[in-house]
């Protein structure tokens, strides 16, 4: 009888994994980018911000950065990276979202516009 009363506990804690597992998997970054960003610089942060400012701007949605959980660059010629990033953000009715971006520009430069490439849900 016990046995027959674990099992439902062990197929939910498996299910449970491989979810997790699944979740991992789908916020890994693409194939190049091999360069792992320091989420917490101020420059990382700026990219994000840049990333959720633009979509709002550009789909007229209340929004506002909050942190970034990950970040991925790649080289993109000409000086320029591509900055792919796992970040959260806020609704007008204050919900927090997590979201999946990529981002093209050249650090340092104030000469070239930078780019939104994509923003994504992670739903």
């Amino acid at each position: 009888m016990k046995q027959s009363a674990a099992a439902p506990v062990l197929v939910a804690a498996l299910l449970a994994a491989a979810a997790t597992v699944a979740v991992v998997a789908a916020l890994s970054p693409p194939p190049g980018y091999t360069t792992q960003e320091d989420i917490n610089s101020y420059f990382i942060q700026q990219v994000g911000k840049f990333a959720v400012n633009v979509y709002k701007i550009a789909h007229m949605i209340p929004m506002s950065y909050v942190s970034t959980s990950q970040c991925w660059s790649a080289p993109a010629g000409g000086g320029a990276n591509n900055y792919w990033m796992v970040l959260t953000a806020t609704n007008g009715s204050g919900a927090a979202g997590q979201y999946v971006s990529t981002v093209w520009g050249i650090p340092g430069s104030e000469s070239k516009t930078w780019k939104l490439l994509s923003f994504n849900s992670t739903k």
